[in-house]
């Protein structure tokens, strides 16, 4: 076995290298910063996140998309030095506790054993794994809140 590593690939000029659903994550091209979507029931107001087929309270069908906040409060945290193929390890996944009483599992930037329950984070967009072919995949992730 070769200790070289493998040059990296070159995404194809058509190639889909994201991996958050449309309906999860908004990335503005004016540049204003990203946002979660939420969906709100039309039939009882319920909030989630993800958008599900059927609201679980009423069974509704007819959602209408909320921006999420941005920033929230760490609930809980663990750093994983022994993960998934196509993850460089260590990484960090916490759950995050949004102010519209919504808790999202997400992927944290930075170094592990930075974190602590109850820190603000705030939404920001990254690599969070490489694929099979070596290109890197995007979507959600939170870091420390920068004081403005």
């Amino acid at each position: 076995m070769s200790d070289e590593k493998k040059p990296a690939k070159q995404p194809k000029e058509d190639a889909d290298i994201t991996f958050y659903h449309p309906e999860l994550l908004e990335v503005p091209e004016d540049g204003s910063p990203p946002f979660l979507k939420g969906y709100r029931c039309m039939g009882c107001g319920q909030l989630d996140f993800p958008k599900l087929s059927t609201c679980p309270t009423c069974w509704g069908e007819q959602f209408d998309m909320v921006p999420l906040s941005r920033r929230g409060k760490l609930y809980s945290v663990t750093d994983i030095y022994i993960g998934q193929a196509g993850m460089e390890t260590p990484y960090i996944f916490g759950y995050i506790d949004l102010p519209e009483d919504l808790r999202i599992f997400a992927q944290l930037e930075g170094e592990p054993q930075s974190y602590q329950c109850d820190e603000e984070v705030e939404l920001t967009v990254g690599t969070i794994r490489i694929n099979r072919d070596g290109l890197p995949i995007t979507s959600y992730k939170f870091s420390k809140l920068v004081p403005a």
